[in-house]
């Protein structure tokens, strides 16, 4: 078993090869006993090429390249490296980011240092054409996640919970999201390094986008995959959503209704208000 295993879930991502990888092997922490899994999602760019030059130079234990079917959604890409993964400690990290040199000393040393937590994130920088700015999230919260997403997805967790069955599903856009939903249930524990260790580059080819788009049903799917998390008022939003009710809107990007929300809204639709 190694300590820590990297997994880089990849599709026509080799632009950024060179900018991922150099942080990689930036990083304070010795990787001598980390695994680096590299799963290629069918690129028609230079991805494998990239990743084969880049297998001699990275210093790790172990470094896989692995070229699966083409999926066309990141969840089951994960799943693939994580199936073949044997760090005690595990992370997916997409490659059109890069880390800070202390992202994997802090967190890691965080988790030895803290054998009751599970899940570890850290605050971030965004780069965009608009520039660079500290994205700071709050203290995590069970609260927080039945409405919104405030874990990013290069959060390190144990693999104690890949053991318990915690996987990407690929009926959700929003899989990260639902991800963590199974490991709370699972009574994981979280907690947040206050410190911006990694930066999350935006541009026009982020899966995100796609997300966007299938908002209302990738929250649907989340509620209707983990109906204990949820108040069967919202799970019957869930439904009626799916179902294409006009009473049952999406609601704002990238939040799900609490009970409140959805009473409000009915009462609205009752009295003849909307």
């Amino acid at each position: 078993m190694s300590l820590l295993s990297i997994i880089i879930p990849n599709y026509n991502y080799g632009c950024f090869a060179d900018r991922f990888f150099g942080s990689l092997v930036a990083q304070s922490m010795s990787l001598a006993d980390a695994e680096v899994i590299f799963v290629d999602d069918g690129s028609s760019d230079d991805s494998l090429a990239q990743a084969r030059k880049w297998a001699g130079r990275v210093k790790c234990r172990d470094f896989k390249i692995l070229a699966p079917p083409r999926s066309g959604k990141p969840g089951p890409v994960r799943n693939h490296g994580l199936d073949q993964a044997t760090g005690k400690y595990l992370l997916s990290f997409d490659p059109d980011d890069e880390m800070e040199p202390e992202f994997l000393s802090s967190c890691v040393g965080f988790m030895d240092s803290n054998p009751k937590v599970s899940v570890v994130y850290t605050d971030y920088y965004e780069v965009s054409p608009a520039g660079k700015k500290h994205c700071v999230l709050p203290d995590f919260s069970p609260l927080h996640l039945r409405t919104q997403n405030s874990l990013p997805t290069s959060a390190i967790y144990r693999r104690e919970l890949w053991d318990a069955g915690v996987r990407y599903r690929d009926n959700t856009t929003y899989e990260d999201w639902d991800y963590w939903v199974q490991c709370l249930l699972l009574g994981a524990k979280f907690k947040r390094i206050a410190e911006p260790l990694y930066i999350h580059h935006f541009h026009e080819a982020n899966f995100s986008h796609q997300a966007e788009k299938e908002d209302g049903a990738a929250k649907a799917r989340i509620v209707l995959n983990n109906p204990g998390f949820f108040h069967k008022e919202v799970r019957g939003w869930a439904e009626d959503f799916l179902r294409g009710r006009a009473h049952a809107p999406s609601f704002q990007r990238g939040y799900i209704p609490t009970q409140d929300d959805i009473v409000k809204l009915s009462d609205l639709i009752r009295t003849g208000e909307i």
